[in-house]
């Protein structure tokens, strides 16, 4: 990694102001004049603002800024090619920072990888935890995730710093980074109070009375009621920051669900159409943002996304929970650790998390469509369909219900789906899970449903049905997550396989004889 970080500010000789002028444009005022829809010469600073919300907004709907302001053809001219790996996507690392006069002012407690896929006009995101315990030479050893970047810092400067990070979220993840944004609490509240603020729909009610007292070691109360709230840039950023009452996996999400507000807040025609508006967003970032995307790219940012919606954005997290979405972290003994609390990589490497940023970054199909799974045991192996479900769940399929098979002396493992096309090319066209499926559980694909699994007990919403059979049974390797997790091992009460006995009628339960 050998990108140079750069601080976006306005400077009246920037060289893509000289090269738009030159390709006979009628100058940035004209342009402010566009985007703002008044004719009267203002300063020159609409264009870069308009397109530095790109990059703080992260993707999140830019359409609707590009569309309006009318300027795809004059964007298209200037923009530079974005860098991609080999499956054709950008990564980008957003990272969020307390700043000058908050207590660990260095520590990314935010950390999102977004991955802009625009062959299939999606954007995946991915929150890594702040505890996540990572090793990293350049800074003596093993720390928390969110001390990379400050001890990074301290020792070789803000740019090492930050490609340290870079270094750590590539090793973590197995995908190259090719571009980052740092954001600071200051940009952040800003950004939200220049709009005004924003509107969030708060699922669970917030009460946090360890919420830190800037510049003091004491606390304050911090509490927000469910429901639709307004939030300034100080609530805001509470609501992001708060974590002693939830987790910090709730915080990851709560983040992810603020940018979209501020994405619709900030897309609003008032806001679009205001120039006074459009200044304060830009004197927010210019002195809190730091990224190694150039002007050029900035401009391919705005181009591209006008083919973007917000229904294209999915969003996961890390967490330590086995049974559910993201659930490959376990946390270990403390005393191992100084008396920290750290989240390890179940396996204690990084296998299982590979192969889950594959699956979201790389099978686009997935993201795009609703996968219902039914999962079944075709064998006499007690549990086995509790732990496929299990494996499931983590990898964010949709598991709909699980139990035993027609018969438990099924040899060879089949993988059944319901093809929802209307037409014959769409319905000879395998889904993509079906293949990422394969290399966890191989097995023969096929659209030939056996009646039986179309009636009641089997009948559901699953259009993908697993049944496992002797094969899977022999071969699948052993399920270390319940070494970590005794008690979230599936049930073995009523794991006595009887070929007679009847095929239970429970969904989402482990109904398994």
């Amino acid at each position: 990694m050998d990108f140079k970080t750069r601080r976006i500010r306005y400077k009246k000789n920037d060289s893509i102001i000289k090269k738009i002028w030159r390709k006979g444009i009628r100058g940035i005022k004209s342009i402010f004049a566009l985007i703002t829809g008044n004719k009267k010469k203002r300063k020159p600073t609409g264009l870069i603002v308009g397109i530095i919300v790109i990059i703080v907004l992260f993707f999140y709907g830019c359409s609707s800024i590009v569309s309006r302001i009318g300027l795809i053809n004059v964007i298209g001219i200037f923009g530079e090619e974005l860098m991609t790996d080999t499956y054709g996507n950008t990564n980008v690392l957003l990272l969020g920072t307390g700043g000058e006069g908050h207590d660990g002012a260095d520590l990314t407690d935010t950390i999102i990888v977004a991955s802009i896929d625009q062959s299939n006009k999606l954007v995946p995101m991915l929150s890594i935890p702040r505890d996540f315990y990572v090793n990293v030479d350049e800074i003596g050893g093993g720390v928390r995730i969110n001390r990379v970047f400050e001890m990074g810092k301290y020792k070789y400067g803000t740019e090492k710093g930050i490609e340290l990070v870079e270094q750590t979220v590539e090793e973590i993840t197995d995908i190259d980074i090719h571009y980052h944004v740092l954001i600071n609490f200051s940009g952040f509240k800003e950004i939200v109070d220049s709009l005004d603020g924003v509107e969030v729909y708060v699922d669970e009610a917030i009460y946090d009375p360890y919420y830190p007292l800037d510049g003091t070691i004491q606390y304050q109360t911090f509490s927000l009621d469910t429901g639709l709230q307004h939030l300034d840039g100080e609530t805001a950023l509470k609501y992001v920051r708060s974590r002693k009452t939830t987790s910090d996996f709730d915080r990851s999400k709560r983040q992810q669900k603020l940018l979209f507000a501020i994405k619709e807040k900030a897309m609003s025609k008032n806001i679009l159409l205001n120039p006074g508006k459009i200044k304060d967003l830009y004197y927010s970032v210019n002195d809190n943002i730091e990224t190694n995307f150039s002007i050029r790219h900035i401009i391919e940012l705005a181009k591209i996304s006008q083919d973007f919606s917000r229904e294209n954005i999915v969003s996961r997290v890390i967490t330590d929970d086995p049974t559910s979405c993201g659930g490959f972290l376990y946390v270990p003994e403390r005393d191992f650790f100084g008396g920290a609390f750290v989240l390890i990589p179940i396996g204690n490497d990084y296998d299982f998390i590979h192969q889950y940023v594959d699956l979201i970054f790389h099978y686009p199909e997935i993201n795009k469509n609703t996968m219902q799974f039914q999962v079944l045991n075709g064998t006499k192996t007690a549990g086995l369909a509790g732990e496929t479900k299990a494996m499931l769940d983590r990898l964010c399929f949709d598991v709909v219900r699980y139990g035993n098979a027609q018969s438990q002396d099924i040899e060879t493992t089949s993988i059944f789906y319901k093809a929802p096309a209307t037409t014959e090319e769409e319905t000879e066209k395998t889904p993509e899970a079906l293949y990422f499926l394969q290399q966890l559980i191989p097995g023969n694909i096929s659209t030939e449903i056996p009646a039986l699994y179309l009636e009641e007990p089997y009948k559901s919403e699953a259009n993908i049905i697993l049944e496992l059979g002797k094969d899977y049974a022999q071969s699948k390797p052993e399920d270390i997550f319940y070494q970590y997790y005794p008690s979230a091992t599936p049930s073995s009460s009523d794991e006595e396989t009887s070929e007679q006995e009847a095929p239970s009628t429970q969904t989402e339960t482990s109904d398994e004889s």
